[in-house]
């Protein structure tokens, strides 16, 4: 408790799998708590109702006749816009990554060549593999802690 009747508490909540602390604050008066109750209920309705909103970014390529999958993968901060990318077994896959913002990379460690380089934002970098293994894959930025910030995604390779 703070001077003046201030309490300061922490709610510790995750918002597009980034970790958020707000801070809930409780007055003296009945009146002010009424109302700071209220503005946290809504602000809680909205980060809650926000994931539900924002709908998963799925790249299907299994029905793609092409030779060549092709897909565009671009960061914004520490997320892709992409969330699974679905490709069959057998097919070569080619990816491009454009950097939104900051120094990211996009990689695959289960298949060779599924990496690019760790570039600047604005920069693009076009990467091409084979799918050659059956299942449910990672592709993730490599920069130290990005991954586990949420920078990452589903690679679903389908028989």
């Amino acid at each position: 408790m703070l001077p003046g009747g201030l309490d300061i508490r922490y709610l510790n909540v995750s918002i597009f799998r980034l970790p958020v602390r707000l801070f809930i604050t409780k007055f003296g008066s009945m009146k002010t708590q009424k109302l700071g109750t209220a503005l946290f209920l809504i602000m809680l309705l909205a980060f809650i109702s926000a994931p539900i909103v924002a709908s998963e970014h799925v790249v299907d390529l299994t029905g793609d006749t092409a030779e060549v999958k092709e897909v565009e993968v671009t960061s914004r901060g520490l997320a892709y816009d992409v969330e699974e990318i679905r490709v069959n077994l057998g097919d070569t896959v080619r990816v491009t990554y454009i950097n939104g913002g900051g120094r990211h990379d996009w990689v695959i460690d289960e298949f060779e060549g599924a990496q690019t380089a760790i570039i600047s934002g604005g920069r693009r970098e076009t990467i091409e593999f084979v799918a050659d293994q059956a299942g449910e894959f990672e592709f993730y930025c490599s920069v130290p802690g990005h991954r586990q910030a949420g920078m990452f995604g589903r690679f679903i390779v389908v028989e």
